[in-house]
């Protein structure tokens, strides 16, 4: 029923939205050659400047919670951090928009990410505000500017959109997030806590060395829910740190069992922890046959990977393999971000050696 209504009103913005616009060019058409050609770059020009803005609310106040962005996507631009370094890249247009970030510290985070999940609509209401004054002052006491005309319809539809407490097929809008973490919702309270997880990994405390029950205490999730998976690979890092392997690979079993709701990349990245896991426990057929489904995720140069090889190097006794992977491990560990992270990828890998 709420994802019905999601979808009418949807419906209703796009129905709006192409009347703004034919509305627009209709009277831009009464006039002047100069008029169509301005509305016409104002209505181009709306499909970047709107939804970068946004984008941009969002890191604005995310920097002012405390919090660094990783992943910056709006229109066909994307900036992303890769190994440590922040990369700019294209991206398809049609692309769901986002912004993910990690918080530098933690505490305090009910407050901070509220302020986060808000901001980009809060940018986009003074921004639309401000054209929609800006428009109507020129129209009345100078002459009408067909550009910034142009801008509008566009841009009040990302603000509407995203104004009301919904959930698309794309995800929820900044409205819901921003309610749900206000009222502890179980999703958002689940996302809290991993937030609060990678302030802590951020400010270089690894994975064991926080409570359990900032993994634990929280509601439970159903499996189609991306903050399931999340939470779980969170506490399959806590049990591995540990060296309860029991705990750790039910956790890696569940995430497997649920593949067919994660990303791709993260399909991978599971596959190869079952590399590592059966590696350990010296089960080299099934190691073997997971290491055969993320073939090229394996020979990526990360911690992960590394690992994964590393213990099946030992579990097969290939010393010579294992003199050269033990060094790149190690190199690349320190790469690894945040620097909680790389604190646990080392205290795997000194374990690893010491077996």
């Amino acid at each position: 029923m709420k994802r019905r209504i999601a979808t009418i009103y949807a419906i209703a913005q796009t129905a709006l939205l192409l009347a703004g616009l034919a509305l627009v060019f209709f009277f831009a058409w009464k006039g002047e050659i100069a008029d169509v050609v301005w509305c016409l770059i104002g209505m181009a020009a709306s499909f970047v400047i709107a939804p970068v803005l946004h984008e941009l609310g969002h890191v604005f106040f995310a920097l002012s919670a405390q919090m660094e962005c990783v992943l910056v996507k709006c229109f066909c631009f994307k900036i992303v951090r890769v190994q440590g370094k922040k990369r700019f890249r294209f991206a398809s247009p049609f692309a769901a928009d986002e912004t993910q970030v990690i918080p530098k510290t933690g505490g305090n985070m009910q407050k901070r990410a509220a302020k986060y999940a808000i901001g980009g609509l809060l940018v986009s209401g003074v921004f639309v505000a401000l054209l929609v004054l800006a428009a109507i002052c020129c129209t009345c006491f100078w002459r009408t500017q067909f550009v910034l005309w142009g801008v509008i319809p566009y841009a009040a539809y990302l603000f509407l959109l995203n104004v009301a407490p919904l959930e698309y097929a794309s995800g929820k809008t900044d409205v819901l997030v921003y309610i749900g973490i206000k009222k502890n919702a179980p999703v958002e309270k689940n996302m809290l806590a991993a937030m609060e997880i990678q302030g802590n990994l951020y400010a270089g405390k690894s994975f064991a060395e926080l409570d359990e029950n900032l993994y634990y205490a929280l509601p439970q999730l159903v499996e189609d829910e991306p903050m399931y998976a999340v939470m779980l690979d969170l506490r399959y890092r806590y049990h591995l740190e540990k060296g309860e392997l029991e705990r750790a690979g039910d956790c890696l079993n569940r995430l497997a069992q649920s593949q067919e709701y994660l990303p791709y990349e993260q399909v991978m990245q599971v596959a190869v922890e079952l590399t590592y896991m059966h590696a350990v426990n010296g089960d080299i057929e099934n190691a073997e046959e997971s290491a055969k489904l993320c073939k090229e995720s394996l020979q990526e140069d990360t911690a992960r990977a590394k690992r994964a090889l590393l213990a099946y190097a030992l579990a097969t006794g290939n010393h010579e393999g294992v003199a050269v992977l033990r060094e790149q491990a190690f190199a690349v560990a320190d790469k690894e971000y945040p620097s909680g992270v790389a604190k646990s990828e080392k205290i795997l890998l000194a374990r690893l050696c010491e077996e």
